[in-house]
């Protein structure tokens, strides 16, 4: 388990940090790459394709296309956002039904809207999830990827009243939720945030980083956020503090 190092809240709003081991990620590492990579999507369009009639030529076309086509590309950024995931679902209670990789029009961009968007399935009630994540290695405290127009700032910001940013993810997300299990979930948590007049949400921002551990990174932020936030509502800032530098972070992910 990683190591919390700091802990704190304001009203609606609470943060942690913690540092992780190179252990505990490699133990992590082949949901890290599922989730880089969609790798059971990709491997079972794979062999959909493969399954439908080919013969001589066209089934070594096919077979080339696909090497070429099927990409293991990823990003560290991206890999911070995998790891993201991997963590509020595992130890968290968020369940996220779709892999955002299948949604990019080129495999090196970020999509618009917002970098997290799923159900909260804790006991005490499902809500909607909305969140976004951030990698840095900028040594300063907050470092720059939490400020300015496209810093997590602004967009959790925008996240807390944003109504057509709202139904703009519902939209989406509903398009996704395809088991009765999730559809159950997402029903509920759907009430819940009509029941509330749209304040049932349950935002999230991560911080991923390959510095040493310091609360400023999160805290006046979370501060900040505690009072704009209204009941059942809440804010959650994690910071997550890696072993490795942030370049070397795509090593974790096994094609």
């Amino acid at each position: 388990m990683p190591t919390e190092v700091f802990t704190g809240s304001q009203f609606t709003c609470t943060w942690t940090g913690r540092t992780w081991t190179e252990d505990e990620i490699v133990a992590m590492s082949t949901d890290i790459s599922e989730r880089a990579l969609d790798l059971t999507f990709e491997t079972d369009i794979a062999r959909r394709l493969k399954d439908l009639p080919s013969t001589g030529t066209s089934a070594e076309w096919l077979t080339s296309s696909l090497e070429e086509a099927i990409s293991h590309e990823v990003l560290s950024w991206q890999v911070g956002e995998a790891i993201a995931e991997a963590v509020l679902e595992d130890s968290h209670g968020v369940v996220f039904p779709w892999n955002n990789r299948r949604d990019q029009r080129n495999p090196r961009a970020s999509l618009p809207g917002a970098d997290l968007v799923g159900i909260s399935v804790e006991p005490k009630r499902c809500q909607l999830v909305f969140g976004e994540v951030k990698s840095s290695s900028d040594p300063s405290s907050p470092p720059g990827v939490l400020t300015g127009k496209s810093g997590m700032d602004q967009q959790l910001e925008r996240l807390i009243d944003d109504r057509k940013l709202h139904f703009s993810l519902i939209k989406w997300l509903s398009a996704r939720v395809d088991d009765h299990k999730t559809v159950t979930l997402f029903d509920k948590a759907l009430t819940a945030f009509i029941q509330t007049s749209g304040s049932s949400v349950r935002l999230i921002g991560v911080l991923v980083r390959d510095t040493s551990a310091c609360e400023s990174d999160v805290s006046a932020r979370g501060k900040a956020l505690g009072e704009k936030v209204s009941s059942p509502g809440s804010v959650e800032l994690h910071a997550m503090y890696m072993p490795r530098p942030m370049a070397q972070w795509i090593e974790w992910v096994a094609a």
